[in-house]
């Protein structure tokens, strides 16, 4: 019996595994063809990049984006720039509120004159050279320097009283700008270094001195005022005396009289009595 019951079994599943081989096959052939159309697709489609030249717009535009990435001003190998700060020993520190006076000099080594055009300077942020903090005057000079020649220039700035203070730092920046014969320009930065600005702390203080000479004279002048107000007041309460005739009386000098007119005088009442 049990064998029957084998036989039977295996003779249904044979159909259903034949079922399943075919489904395989199928699908197989499915992702077959797929896979050939795919590369066809591919073949058929125009590539990216196939090595031709470009036109010549877009090439013109390309040379253009890569000489103003190109254009940067150096200084010239032809020249050289030092300075110096005669009143500040300490090169990295500034008074703030003070005039700093710098001196620049110019040297050409080359065989052809350099023409000085200005010295800017300036406070910017030290991790972020683009960040200006402080902008100081352009001292323009349009002065040419001669193939051997040397020269001084004299920039000055006065550090912001509110940047002083602190543990606060800042890149000082003096950069001189020249120009060569044909035109072509050159830059150059003598100094480019930390500093810090500090607080002056002067004994004597002008400014101070004149306010309160200011404050003491505005002080004399309204005392002045409320006591002329204050006299006047007073006066005006006061009742205006009566004047009183006095005739005249004995103790009077007769000596500078002439006597003719002292005796006529002396007739004259005797006359009047009788």
């Amino acid at each position: 019996m049990f064998w029957k019951l084998l036989l039977i079994a295996s003779l249904c599943l044979v159909p259903r595994l034949s079922l399943c081989e075919e489904d395989e096959v199928m699908e197989d052939e499915e992702i077959m063809d797929l896979e050939e159309d795919e590369e066809q697709e591919l073949r058929d489609a125009e590539p990216l990049d196939d090595g031709s030249p470009l036109e010549e717009e877009e090439a013109a535009d390309a040379t253009q984006e890569d000489e103003e990435e190109d254009f940067v001003i150096k200084p010239s190998e032809d020249a050289k720039v030092f300075y110096a700060f005669p009143k500040h020993a300490d090169e990295s520190r500034f008074p703030g509120g003070k005039v700093v006076k710098a001196l620049i000099g110019f040297q050409n080594n080359g065989e052809k004159s350099f023409i000085v055009d200005n010295v800017e300077g300036s406070f910017r942020y030290p991790m972020d050279y683009n960040y200006v903090i402080q902008n100081f005057t352009s001292f323009r000079y349009g002065r040419e320097v001669a193939p051997g020649a040397t020269q001084t220039f004299l920039y000055m700035f006065v550090p912001s009283e509110q940047l002083a203070g602190g543990s606060r730092t800042f890149s000082l920046v003096m950069s001189l700008n020249y120009r060569a014969e044909d035109g072509t320009l050159y830059t150059d930065s003598p100094f480019n270094e930390t500093i810090s600005v500090y607080e002056v702390d002067e004994g004597f203080n002008t400014e101070i001195f004149f306010m309160y000479v200011l404050l003491a004279a505005l002080f004399a002048l309204v005392l002045f005022g409320a006591q002329y107000m204050l006299s006047s007041a007073l006066v005006s309460r006061k009742p205006a005396k009566k004047a009183m005739e006095t005739g005249t009386g004995e103790g009077i000098d007769y000596d500078y009289i002439p006597k003719d007119h002292l005796a006529a005088a002396k007739k004259a009442k005797t006359t009047k009595r009788e």
